[in-house]
This record gives structure tokens, C-alpha cells and sequence, in this order.
């Protein structure tokens, strides 16, 4: 019966650590046009509609940039929700190399948190330094706040804050919106956000840069989810049954694949 019940969970970590599916690397270079004026950014496809938007076939995804002299906006959006899986616990990643390979080094992971005055109090200040006591009483006024900024990561997934990058950084923003094939989104990030990480990640207009969307994936936060639902399993006894096993593998499966897919973009260098 233990050699059973050990199968079963080796089988189960199995699945999760490689059911992954990465879509082939796009060669092709993307280009990136132009913002004649800054984006509002929404989520919405509203500032997108003079461009064609490029498509990622092997996830549904559709994408594009856009740049000027300080900024790098990129759209976002999912045409199938089977391919969101637990993107609104991930967040999305971008992955940033100026050569070589598919491999990570730096990126900036965007996810929505729900935060108290307090901890949006120390982010504010973190980013733009301190704020009034007026202003702190007012948001600490509030029970929660929602906050869409982009977090600098390394390949390891370690946050880098901005002291670390030896001084004060404009943070990358992001917004998301429901839609009706899936969700969409639309990132803004300061040209200059990973020079100090790296000179070779310097961006600027006219320069070409690989760039690799990643999401979904397994989290603390669906591990503790999955442990509740096998407890209560357990306690119903329908844990002995091959058939709920069987139910749990393939709930497992759909709900925490990890997506990813690379580009070379070519910023623009002026308006036309």
C-alpha cells in the first residue's frame, strides 16, 4: 500500500515539474513602432489599432511594442483562456537578452497584489520617496488597495530592489482587462530599467533586443490550495479511489502548465 501511495506521488511531482510547454523560439524580427504620444494604459487595445498585431500560434497569444526615447510599451493578449492557466497568480515575466540564447538573466515580473495603506505606503516610498503624514493617514484609511507594478527579478526569481540597482527607479506599471476570448495587457517600462544591471541591457531607440513572455507554472499558493482539497478528499475516503487520483492528475495538469515564447524586437529608432 506505501509503494502505491508513493508511486502515485512521484507521479504526481513528475507531471508538475515537466509538463511545461514552451513555444518554439519565433526567429523573425518584430518591429516595434513609434509612439507619437505616450500610451494610457488601460489594458485595453485602444492605442494598438494602427498596427497589426503579431500572433504566437503554438499558446493564442497576440502581441505587439511600441517605443519612444524613454519607453518600451508592449500589448499583451490572450485568445484562448486554456492557455491563461495561472497566469493571475504568476503574473507575466519579461525576460530581457541583447544576444545569444533563450536564456534568462534579468527580467521584470508584472502581477497584480492586493496590498494594506501601510504596504502600499512603503512602496510608494520606496519608488518616489517620502510622502506626507496627510497623505499616509488618508491611505491608511483604507482597507485594501490593488497595485499593478513590475517587479525587477533575477534568474532566479529574487526580487532586485532599486537600492540594490544603486539608486531610484521609475517603476514599470501595468494594467490588465478581462476580455471575452481570454485577458489583456498593456506594460510600460522605462527604457534605462536594466542598464545598471547589465551595460549590454542598455535599450534605446533603434536597438534590437531578444525579449521571452513567461507565466503559469505551480505556486506556494496552489500547492497549499491542492493540500486542502486532499485533505478533504481523504476525510470523504474517495482518496482510495484510482478514479479521483486520476481526476486530481488531470485538474493538476490544466491548471499549472508554464508558457513561454521568445522575440527579437526592433525598437524604433524615430517617428517616420
Amino acid at each position: 500500500m506505501k509503494n502505491k501511495i508513493f508511486s502515485r506521488v512521484c507521479l504526481l511531482a513528475l507531471m508538475i515539474s515537466v509538463f511545461s510547454l514552451t513555444a518554439s523560439s519565433i526567429e523573425e524580427i518584430v518591429q516595434s513602432i513609434w509612439a507619437a504620444s505616450p500610451l494610457n494604459i488601460d489594458g485595453s487595445n485602444a492605442d494598438w489599432q494602427d498596427m497589426t498585431m503579431n500572433f504566437a500560434k503554438k499558446v493564442e497569444v497576440e502581441y505587439a511594442f511600441k517605443n519612444d526615447a524613454q519607453y518600451l510599451y508592449v500589448f499583451f493578449a490572450f485568445k484562448n483562456p486554456k492557455f491563461m492557466t495561472t497566469v493571475r497568480t504568476t503574473g507575466i515575466t519579461l525576460w530581457f537578452r541583447t544576444e545569444g540564447k533563450d536564456k534568462k538573466t534579468y527580467g521584470i515580473r508584472f502581477k497584480e497584489k492586493q496590498v494594506s495603506g501601510d504596504e502600499l505606503i512603503a512602496i510608494l516610498e520606496k519608488q518616489q520617496g517620502q510622502i506626507s503624514e496627510d497623505q499616509k493617514k488618508q491611505l491608511k484609511a483604507g482597507a485594501l488597495y490593488f497595485v499593478y507594478l513590475g517587479e525587477l527579478i533575477d534568474k532566479k526569481g529574487e526580487i532586485l530592489t532599486p537600492t540594490a540597482l544603486g539608486g531610484e527607479l521609475e517603476a514599470p506599471i501595468f494594467r490588465q482587462k478581462r476580455e471575452r476570448e481570454g485577458m489583456s495587457y498593456e506594460f510600460k517600462l522605462p527604457l534605462n530599467i536594466l542598464e545598471k544591471l547589465a551595460a549590454e541591457l542598455r535599450l534605446e531607440p533603434g536597438k534590437s533586443v531578444r525579449l521571452g513572455f513567461e507565466w503559469g507554472g505551480m505556486t506556494e499558493e496552489l500547492l497549499k490550495r491542492r493540500a486542502k482539497q486532499l485533505e478533504g478528499r481523504t476525510a470523504e475516503g474517495e482518496s482510495r479511489s484510482s478514479d479521483a487520483f486520476a481526476r486530481q492528475m488531470t485538474s493538476v495538469r490544466s491548471e499549472t502548465q508554464k508558457y513561454s515564447f521568445w522575440v527579437n524586437v526592433q525598437l524604433a529608432q524615430s517617428q517616420q
